[in-house]
């Protein structure tokens, strides 16, 4: 017994040491893998601004105007990656947070900028080891420029053209974020000259839709955005047994009510389907692909089953879309890990 003991034993320590010695990294590939860069898909880069300025191009629903709510748990103040930030980027010297010593960061991080100067955010992205950052906002600004900022604009806007008024009563989330969409297609409109919402649905994918993608491509986009979690299900519909069909009915959709009232809920609903493969189909054929956002979000009335990845399913097997490159971002976000 005490033999086999021994021997026990002795297997143990041998295959401790394998193992440890398994997990020693080969110095000459571990140099060469530490000079790799990274390549940040989704982020929301603010631009520098001017004394007075403000920035509100960083994302096309920004969470700052809702309801206050408990910060989650990577947002918290006293998260310790906070300080681990501020150590690597400013060598902050404390182990706390308080207001004298955050203070002397927020000078340290001063003196960075004033010494960078518009290179500001190309240095952070040095120090992080990352080689391009994949931007989403509204527009590009001063700082954020190719070729280490990407520009990948939001285009859920597109998808909601008439009154949008009772998606706005559904919760006091939606109606600020709707009333951001509202601004936003305006805007878009606007960079084409187009003055009126078009009378038709034809007519509003024609001089609008379409238009306004290949926009964003010239001005430097390499995917587009849709947060459309926050406004709607991710359920986009069945992929449609006959597209003209389908065409006919949001066409029929889109020109009553484009004229005034409120569309009822499942055929505005049927209409945004359309148009979201609609503007999927054009941006796979520009280049574009299609970045999502999925899993969880801020808000207190978020929609967190309407946010499930899953419920793309008919879209990622749409034969039509198969030119178009899906992302989905933050997938493993909530409960939907698996």
């Amino acid at each position: 017994m005490q033999i086999l003991k021994n021997t026990i034993v002795s297997l143990a320590f041998l295959a401790a040491c394998s193992v440890a010695r398994a997990q020693a990294p080969d110095p000459q590939l571990l140099a060469e893998i530490q000079k790799i860069k990274a390549i940040d898909n989704h982020s929301h880069p603010p631009k520098l601004v001017s004394p007075g300025e403000k920035d509100d191009e960083f994302d096309a629903l920004p969470c700052d105007p809702l309801e206050p709510s408990v910060p989650t748990t990577t947002s918290r103040p006293e998260n310790p990656q906070y300080l681990a930030a501020w150590k690597a980027l400013y060598n902050y010297p404390y182990d706390d947070a308080t207001p004298e010593h955050v203070k002397e960061l927020i000078a340290a991080r001063s003196k960075v900028i004033q010494q960078q100067g518009d290179n500001f955010p190309n240095w952070v992205l040095d120090q992080l080891g990352i080689e391009t950052e994949l931007a989403n906002r509204i527009a590009l600004g001063r700082g954020l420029q190719p070729p280490r900022f990407r520009w990948v604009p939001f285009d859920d806007a597109l998808m909601f053209p008439l009154k949008n008024s009772g998606l706005q009563s559904e919760s006091p989330d939606r109606k600020f974020f709707f009333s951001r969409e509202n601004q936003l297609l305006r805007r878009y409109m606007d960079e084409l000259s187009v003055n009126a919402m078009p009378h038709t649905l034809a007519e509003y994918t024609q001089r609008v839709i379409t238009p306004a993608l290949e926009l964003q491509k010239k001005k430097g986009a390499v995917a587009i955005k849709f947060e459309a979690a926050y406004l709607r299900s991710l359920d986009f519909g069945p992929v449609p047994p006959e597209p003209a069909a389908d065409m006919a009915k949001a066409g029929t959709v889109y020109s009553h009510f484009v004229k005034g009232g409120i569309a009822p809920r499942t055929e505005y609903t049927e209409l945004q389907d359309y148009l979201f493969r609609y503007i999927a189909r054009e941006a796979g054929g520009l280049g574009l692909a299609v970045h999502f956002h999925t899993g969880g979000g801020c808000g207190t009335y978020f929609d967190l089953a309407g946010s499930n990845p899953v419920l793309l399913d008919s879209v990622l097997n749409d034969p039509t879309l198969r030119k178009t490159n899906f992302v989905l971002l933050l997938g493993g976000a909530g409960p939907f890990t698996k």
